[in-house]
C-alpha cells in the first residue's frame, strides 16, 4: 500500500457505511457529520503520521478547523465518525481510531489525542518503510 492508497482506502470507507476492503477487511460506521469534514480531519491526521511518526497525535481542535476551514463542531463531530468506524478481520473487530484523551482548557481550547488502530498502523508503517526503501 502508498500513500496514494491510504486516501483511496478512507474515501471508500467514508462513501459506504458497510463495506469490504480489498484484503477481506470489514467495515462498519454511522455518519454524525459531513463526509468531507471527516476526510479533511483524516487527512491532516495522516499527515501528521506521516510528519512525527507516531501512532498516538495530540492537537486541538481550533487548529484543525483553522487549517481545514471547518467550524470547531464539524471537527468534532469527524473525530467522534472517525472513531466510530470499526474494523474487522479474522474476527477481530477494532476501532479504526480511537480518542485517548479530550480535554478543555481553562480559555476553550479542545485539545484531543487520538491513537490509530492496530491495522491502520500496521498499514501506515507499510508506507513508511516502503517510501524509507525507495529513498535510496
Amino acid at each position: 500500500m502508498e500513500r496514494t492508497d491510504i486516501f483511496r482506502m478512507i474515501q471508500s470507507i467514508l462513501s459506504n457505511p458497510n463495506g469490504t476492503l480489498d484484503r477481506g477487511v470489514t467495515f462498519k460506521w454511522t455518519s454524525d457529520g459531513n463526509i468531507r469534514v471527516v476526510g479533511l480531519v483524516f487527512d491532516l491526521l495522516l499527515d501528521r503520521y506521516f510528519l512525527h511518526n507516531k501512532t498516538s497525535i495530540s492537537t486541538e481542535v481550533q487548529e484543525i478547523a483553522m487549517s481545514t476551514g471547518c467550524r470547531p463542531e464539524e471537527v468534532v463531530r469527524a473525530f467522534a465518525c472517525l472513531s466510530g468506524i470499526r474494523l474487522e478481520s479474522n474476527h477481530i473487530v477494532e476501532r479504526f481510531m480511537v480518542i485517548e484523551e479530550a480535554m478543555i482548557s481553562r480559555s476553550g481550547e479542545i485539545g484531543v489525542t487520538v491513537r490509530f488502530g492496530g491495522w491502520l498502523t500496521y498499514q501506515l508503517q507499510q508506507i513508511c518503510q516502503h517510501e524509507k526503501i525507495l529513498s535510496f
